[in-house]
C-alpha cells in the first residue's frame, strides 16, 4: 500500500507516526544517559573510601595494612603516684586516681606478609587529679597528670582484617605536683615533665580499606625522681623518689592512606 499523496510526499499521520518513534527514541537516550550518570555517581560514592583503583591499577585488597594513618582515640586511665618521703611531714605519700584519657595518634605501618612493622606517635589529654590528706589534718597534697604523649615502634601479626599488635617505646608526661596547709596559710605547687617507656597491645579490625577500629592497652613507667624546692613562706622541702606508673585501655579510629602499588598483572597474550 502507497503511504505517499499524488505529490509523492508522506501522508500526515505517517509524519505523526514518525515524530513519535524520534520521540520515543530521544527520551530513550536521554534516560540511558541520565541512568548512567546515576550509575557513575553511584560508582563515585562507592570508591569515595579509596576503592578506586587508577588505570593500570588493581583495587588493592581490603586487608592491606600498608601505609600512613591518623587517628582518635578515647578511655580510661589510672594512675599510681608515690614518694618514699616529703621533709615537710616526713610521710610517705601514695595516691592512685582513675579517670578520662583522650587524644590522638599519627603513624606509619609497612605489611610484609602476614608481619605488619610500623611506628606511632600519640598526644593524649587526661584527668587523673586527685587530693590526699596527711597525717598532719591542716595539710593536703595533690598530683595533677594532665598531658602524655609516646613514640613507639609495633610488631604485629595480621590475618585478613585484623590486626594483632605489641608496641615499646618512648612516654612521657606533664606532671603538677602541690601541697597546702590551710594553717598559715602555706603551699607549695610545680609543673614537671617527665620521662619514661611504655609496652603495650593492641587489636584492630578493618571496618573498611581505609577505616579501622580498635582496642589497646598501654602501661606507662615514669623515671623515678627527687623534687627540691620551696613552699611560699620560704619553708624548704624535698620529695623523695617519686614514683609514678600510668595505665590505660582506649578504643581507637584510624583512616589510612594508600599508595600506588597495587599494579594490575599484565594481561595473558
Amino acid at each position: 500500500m502507497d503511504n505517499r499523496d499524488e505529490y509523492g510526499q508522506p501522508l500526515a499521520h505517517e509524519n505523526a507516526s514518525r515524530g513519535h518513534a524520534n520521540m520515543k527514541l530521544r527520551s530513550c537516550t536521554i534516560g540511558v544517559s541520565l541512568a548512567l550518570v546515576v550509575l557513575g555517581l553511584t560508582g563515585t560514592v562507592a570508591f569515595a573510601d579509596g576503592y578506586r583503583a587508577r588505570a593500570g591499577y588493581a583495587v588493592p585488597p581490603i586487608a592491606n595494612w600498608t601505609g600512613f594513618y591518623i587517628g582518635g582515640n578515647v578511655g580510661g586511665a589510672w594512675s599510681d603516684v608515690e614518694w618514699s618521703n616529703i621533709s615537710l611531714t616526713g610521710e610517705r605519700f601514695n595516691n592512685d586516681v582513675s579517670g578520662f584519657i583522650g587524644g590522638g595518634q599519627i603513624g606509619y605501618n609497612q605489611q610484609l606478609g602476614n608481619i605488619v612493622l610500623g611506628i606511632e606517635a600519640t598526644l593524649s589529654g587526661a584527668d587523673l587529679n586527685r587530693d590526699f590528706r596527711s597525717i598532719v589534718p591542716t595539710i593536703n597534697f595533690s598530683t595533677d597528670v594532665n598531658t602524655i604523649a609516646t613514640v613507639t615502634g609495633r610488631f604485629g601479626v595480621a590475618a585478613d582484617q585484623w590486626l594483632f599488635y605489641g608496641k615499646a617505646g618512648w612516654a612521657g608526661a606533664q606532671v603538677e605536683f602541690s601541697g597546702r596547709n590551710t594553717v598559715g596559710p602555706d603551699s607549695f605547687s610545680f609543673d614537671d615533665w617527665r620521662n619514661g617507656w611504655t609496652v603495650g597491645l593492641g587489636l584492630e579490625y578493618k571496618i573498611t580499606r581505609n577505616v579501622s577500629f580498635g582496642v589497646e592497652y598501654s602501661f606507662i613507667q615514669l623515671d623515678s625522681d627527687d623534687h627540691n624546692g620551696l613552699t611560699r613562706l620560704a619553708v624548704p622541702f624535698t620529695l623523695r623518689d617519686h614514683d609514678l606508673e600510668i595505665q590505660s585501655v582506649t578504643a581507637r579510629l584510624n583512616l589510612q592512606f594508600y599508595r600506588d602499588e597495587y599494579r594490575a598483572a599484565p594481561p595473558l597474550k
